[in-house]
């Protein structure tokens, strides 16, 4: 792979280093991910064993401490105790003595308490196993510091308690150290005076021995903390710690996580008890349980170093290998200037875009030579339906040359006319590409068919085979019949086809083509939507139906008012006129003297400007080529003049509609239905106009406040002769009771309930 670095970098090869290298890369991945929960694992074992460690001291610690309170129960229960808190100034001194032996005793069997203090407060004494003195003297030889002092003693001894531990100085072979102790007042009874303190230092070297027994104590530290975040117990005396250090502790309850504590990352494990409410932690930095981990670490990167050695060595190799078939390749289409016009191609789009320009160039190549063999095929058909070819040319050499696959001297022409279902067509070359494709593949399968442009008309010369002269007809229609239906449904659009009889030789091809183009104009008599063969029509004389008689009458009906009868006789004619035997230009001038005759009934002054400028008829008639669409249009003309005709008709006849319309409202004003628009259909008048009549004729309210006038006047005379309004409501005609109340308050100012009571 002598490649240059800019070259390389483009190059395949670089990609099947990178996705070797990426298949290497999952192995050394899932190593790390299996390394990293083996690091999870290993702090899991880690936590559990910690806590598990403390959890076996609180269990030792609290079972001591439970021993130890049911002993200051005892105690405080103990004849000669309750014997020494009630011995009057002058003590006995045999009672001091069996106490001693007693307290003695008690220490001898509870290696877990340091020592055993009984406070009486009539002798103002302090009795322990080793002496009993004056509570100062006691002081002074027990726990004086510089830090504790005797107002201090005196107050911890004077104070009531429940039952707590302290932290106070306590001397053990000349030396003094702050000691857990636990205090209870004497004698145990609630509500009465205290009579004495009992005081039980706890032997702190038992339990720092206990701990000192638990192999890895030794690399940490573990502390006991009371309720009140204060630590009692530590397993070293080394330094002092800061309340800040362990202040957080206060926030958890159990658990572990990790923290850092004095300036040591560490992992912390704390247990709380349910009974004493104290809180056991050990504290161990990570980097204890993390020594055994180092070589693990080490073995497992230096295999993942070998891994990326050996790894690249074979990723080299194969990538190697796996270029040269595709150098090779490269070589073979170097000729190509694709590579020189776009360098920052890799082989693989050079080969494939190698490829597909030559794939591209070859169809080009194709698509022109039938491209141009199909514009050759139009030009001739074009020609040969026109009559402008040369005839004395064989057939087989004509269809070789043009590629026409004429087997045959047998020819028929087929003319198609393309509308849209939604109106006119937008672009014809497309309507006339894909009539022509879809009927091709139809009639295709029994005929030889191909089609020609010809001024804009598509045309379809049919090459039929001599043992189907006898079907052929039907053939192309089924397969005509198969083709508008999908057309149709598929694209919107509609064909009408026009077909020439069985013609022999080229020469028959041009008079198919005149057959097809006089077929064609009995379009307008036979409709859309099918097959017209030129064999099916019978060109006959025709003469001039549609006589000055005739215009007569149709004016005479229009201005009668006889709008029936006048739609008769259009219809009649327009029946007449797409008769098979009527001549196509006569029925045209009949039809446009038939719209002509309609507007000469307008008057003089309208004709202007709304027959001829608004409403264009003979532009509209003219643009027909079927009978529906005359007559849809003649139709709509007679509309337009009818409407002229009424609407002059009611204006002269307008000129008593004022009572006229006060009688019918004063027979039918109990009927629910009757309003303005009721009215004005039943004077063909519209609702605006018959009221503007009124208004202007009676110089009255409104047509509609006159029937409700009516209708409350009417409703006066019924609720005087005892009628309820429910029933007033319904014969004045009145929907509802509420309708009625609203509009009787509205013209009488009262509501009817009120009108009735008032008379």
């Amino acid at each position: 792979m002598n490649l240059g670095r800019r070259e390389f970098a483009r190059s395949v090869s670089f990609r099947w280093i990178v996705s070797y290298a990426v298949i290497l890369c999952i192995p050394v991945i899932l190593s790390i991910i299996i390394y990293s929960q083996t690091r999870g694992i290993v702090q899991f074992e880690i936590e559990r064993a910690s806590s598990a460690m403390l959890h076996q001291v609180k269990y030792i610690v609290e079972g001591e401490l439970q021993q130890m309170e049911s002993l200051a129960t005892q105690l405080s229960i103990h004849p000669e105790v309750r014997s020494l808190l009630a011995t009057p100034v002058n003590e006995s001194a045999y009672q001091i003595y069996k106490m001693k032996q007693e307290l003695n005793k008690l220490l001898s069997t509870n290696d877990f308490i340091k020592d055993i203090y009984v406070y009486s407060k009539p002798l103002q004494s302090v009795l322990s196993s080793e002496t009993y003195v004056k509570a100062r003297l006691f002081y002074e030889m027990k726990h004086q510091t510089q830090t504790f002092t005797y107002e201090d003693w005196v107050e911890l001894i004077t104070q009531d308690q429940s039952g707590s531990y302290v932290l106070i100085p306590v001397e053990n072979q000349g030396k003094f150290a702050y000691t857990p102790t636990y205090i209870r007042s004497l004698p145990i009874q609630t509500g009465g005076d205290t009579s004495g303190k009992l005081l039980i230092p706890l032997n702190t070297e038992k339990i720092m021995t206990m701990l000192a027994n638990i192999d890895w104590v030794k690399q940490g530290q573990v502390f006991i903390m009371d309720t009140n975040g204060q630590i009692l117990i530590r397993n070293t005396e080394e330094g002092t710690i800061e309340p800040s250090s362990y202040k957080a502790w206060t926030e958890h309850r159990s658990g572990a996580f990790t923290d850092s504590f004095q300036g040591i990352k560490s992992m912390i494990t704390i247990e709380s008890s349910d009974i004493t409410g104290w809180k056991y932690i050990s504290v161990f930095p990570t980097n204890v349980f993390w020594e055994r981990a180092e070589a693990i670490r080490t073995m497992n990167i230096l295999g993942l170093l070998l891994c990326f050695a050996i790894g690249g060595a074979v990723i080299y190799y194969f990538a190697r290998k796996n270029y040269d078939p595709v150098r090779q390749l490269v070589n073979v289409f170097s000729r190509s200037s694709l590579r020189e016009n776009r360098p920052d191609l890799d082989e693989y789009t050079f080969i494939r875009r190698s490829v597909l320009e030559t794939i591209r160039e070859r169809d080009d190549i194709n698509n022109k030579h039938v491209q141009q063999l199909l514009v050759l095929q139009n030009y001739y058909l074009g020609r040969l339906l026109k009559g402008q070819t040369d005839r004395n040319v064989p057939l087989k050499e004509l269809a070789k040359v043009h590629n026409l696959p004429w087997t045959t001297d047998h020819f028929a022409v087929l003319l198609f006319y393309i509308d849209s279902n939604e109106g006119d067509i937008n672009d014809l070359a497309l309507s006339q590409f894909i009539v022509s494709n879809i009927v091709k593949d139809t009639v295709g399968r029994h005929l030889t068919i191909h089609f020609a442009d010809v001024d804009g008309m598509l045309a379809a010369v049919i090459n039929i085979d001599p043992d189907r002269t006898e079907q052929w007809k039907e053939d192309i229609e089924d397969d005509l019949a198969q083709a508008y239906e999908f057309i149709s449904f598929r694209y919107k659009l509609r064909f009408t086809s026009v077909g020439s009889e069985l013609q022999i030789g080229l020469n028959g091809v041009h008079q198919a083509f005149l057959q097809a183009l006089e077929a064609q104009e009995y379009r307008m008599v036979l409709g859309e939507g099918m097959l017209i063969w030129y064999g099916d029509i019978k060109p006959s004389e025709s003469s001039y139906f549609f006589t000055v008689n005739d215009q007569m009458i149709l004016i005479n009906y229009l201005k009668a008012d006889e709008f029936e009868k006048a739609k008769h006789m259009i219809d009649n004619v327009i029946q007449h006129a797409f008769q098979k035997e009527m001549s196509h230009e006569i029925a045209k001038c009949v039809l446009l003297d038939v719209a002509t005759t309609l507007i000469k009934t307008i008057p003089d002054q309208d004709q202007a400007g709304i027959a001829w400028d608004e409403w264009r008829p003979l532009k509209r008639l003219l643009s027909c080529s079927t009978k529906m669409e005359f007559r849809q249009e003649l139709l709509d003309i007679f509309d337009r003049v009818c409407h002229v005709i009424r609407s002059k008709q009611n204006g002269q006849t307008s000129a008593g509609i004022g009572e006229k319309v006060t009688k019918f409202v004063e027979e039918n004003f109990s009927d629910k239905n009757l309003s303005v628009s009721l009215i004005g259909d039943q004077f063909r008048l519209t609702p605006q106009y018959v009221s503007r009549l009124f208004r202007e004729q009676m110089g009255q309210v409104g047509l509609h406040d006159f029937i409700s006038q009516t209708r409350v006047e009417a409703a006066k005379v019924l609720l005087l002769e005892g009628a309820s309004i429910d029933d007033t409501a319904a014969r004045v005609g009145f929907a509802s009771s509420h309708a009625f109340i609203r509009v009787f308050k509205k013209y009488e100012g009262i509501t009817p309930g009120k009108y009735k009571m008032i008379q």
